[in-house]
């Protein structure tokens, strides 16, 4: 495992090759940390469920609202008001503009994709003219706590991961607000740190 700070300028260079290479990669959002890959390699999607011990769903991370267009229908009452609630703590359930795309992991049941646009420097930066989709789900087994530290990260995941960016320690969280705006009222299914 690889292990690197956020500001080092081989950060960027190092998530991509190890996404492109199918590798997971650790790195801090808004709220947790997330575990990812690349959302449309099978396998290394694979890689994640066996390490979570679920099967899924897993959220999409993208980096901006153009990009959300690319992989999800977006209505454009939905779309008027994503723009003042992105990047930000939500998942937003949509369904996904090409499900045969994406990893079967990422779809719901109900046939939709959870989609993050964190508000974190180092993700906005590294997702800079990049539209490739990432998986990103909070660092931990099921149905254990999301761990915070870097420390803690790489004691219990180092030998599962490739890649851990290092923004120290993260302060508490609940995670992300889950959003299902496709009824005509926007239900919450999860409530995090994201407040409507």
């Amino acid at each position: 495992m690889q292990r690197i700070r956020t500001n080092d300028p081989d950060a960027h260079r190092l998530f991509w090759y190890h996404i492109a290479s199918g590798g997971l990669v650790v790195y801090p959002t808004d709220t947790l940390y997330g575990i990812g890959a690349d959302a449309i390699n099978h396998t290394a999607v694979n890689r994640i469920a066996a390490l979570k011990g679920k099967t899924g769903p897993f959220s999409v991370m993208i980096g901006d609202l153009a990009q959300l267009r690319e992989y999800a229908l977006v209505p454009e009452r939905i779309a008027v008001k994503l723009e003042g609630m992105l990047p930000g703590p939500y998942t937003i359930i949509l369904p996904p503009r090409s499900p045969e795309v994406l990893s079967p992991h990422v779809i719901s049941k109900e046939g939709k994709v959870g989609f993050r646009i964190p508000n974190h420097p180092f993700i906005q930066s590294v997702f800079r003219g990049r539209i490739t989709p990432v998986i990103s789900t909070s660092v931990n087994r099921t149905t254990e706590m999301p761990l915070q530290q870097p420390d803690e990260i790489e004691d219990q995941f180092g030998g599962y991961i490739d890649l851990l960016v290092d923004a120290g320690d993260l302060s508490p969280s609940q995670g992300s607000t889950i959003l299902d705006p496709t009824m005509e009222s926007w239900r919450i299914l999860r409530q995090g740190d994201g407040k409507l």
